[in-house]
């Protein structure tokens, strides 16, 4: 059987729902096919626990000494939130070792993990995203940036990150040094977008046997007033609509209904 690295965890404050992650996917996981491993990933430590054990993993060759010997990881299904399993880092190391994952390669991670980089390439391609600035933490006159630039309400985010941790949704001039504040605790680059009134769809994208398969699209109606880390992870605090009731063949083009709308 294929010994399998489920790694979970990471560096950011979205370390508690990858372990969470990672644990649904040790136990969903083939059996009879695969054996797995779930190593949990910290800056201090990549350890697996084994019988109330702490064992370290070895970064030489991403391996394992345990009482039953010396093992070696056939492929990693990667389950970390943020850094460093989705921006690149761990894919470049994994690549070097020669070791299969199952998330996307070291540019695409890198360059999707931030949002303002990503804005910029995928505009070039004529995809539409909202008016957007990108703040760094020792600029100067931020509000004056913000109000100068886009209209409220927006939304305040940290540019690398996700489940909407930091993220907030500001209404009011008075609203965004508190907003800044908070998203500038999890990244020192900051991005902000107007707000756009539309459903939320999202569709996944997964390469299998060398081609590459959309996933059906899914709509998601949140109960909170935005898709927040509660409506994300709270289990009623949001609808996932799938498939989502959208007309066959909907063209994804600059002539699309403004009924429609693309959130990141």
């Amino acid at each position: 059987m294929m010994n399998i690295a489920i790694v979970a965890g990471g560096d950011s404050g979205e370390f508690e729902i990858s372990i969470q992650s990672g644990k649904q996917v040790e136990k969903e996981i083939d059996r009879s096919r695969f054996t797995p491993f779930l190593i949990e990933i910290r800056k201090n430590g990549w350890t697996y626990e084994q019988h109330g054990k702490i064992f370290p993993v070895d970064k030489n060759d991403f391996s394992l000494h345990l009482a039953e010997g010396h093992i070696r990881f056939d492929a990693v299904f990667n389950a970390i939130h943020g850094t460093p399993g989705e921006n690149g880092k761990l894919q470049g190391y994994l690549d070097m070792l020669g070791i299969p994952y199952s998330s996307s390669d070291v540019m695409t991670s890198a360059l999707t993990f931030n949002k303002a980089f990503c804005k910029s390439v995928v505009a070039r391609y004529g995809v539409l995203t909202p008016p957007s600035v990108h703040l760094f933490e020792r600029q100067k006159e931020q509000i004056s940036i913000v109000t100068g630039h886009l209209k409220l309400p927006c939304f305040v985010k940290p540019n690398n990150g996700g489940s909407s941790v930091g993220m907030s949704k500001v209404t009011s001039e008075q609203q965004l040094p508190g907003a800044l504040a908070i998203a500038f605790r999890e990244d020192d680059e900051v991005l902000v977008e107007e707000y756009i009134q539309g459903r939320e769809l999202t569709c996944g994208v997964l390469r299998t046997k060398g081609e590459v398969v959309a996933l059906p699209v899914c709509e998601i109606v949140s109960k909170k007033d935005f898709f927040d880390y509660e409506a994300k992870y709270t289990k009623g605090m949001a609808d996932e609509i799938v498939p989502a009731d959208i007309p066959q063949g909907y063209p994804m083009s600059a002539k699309r209904s403004p009924k429609y709308s693309m959130a990141g």
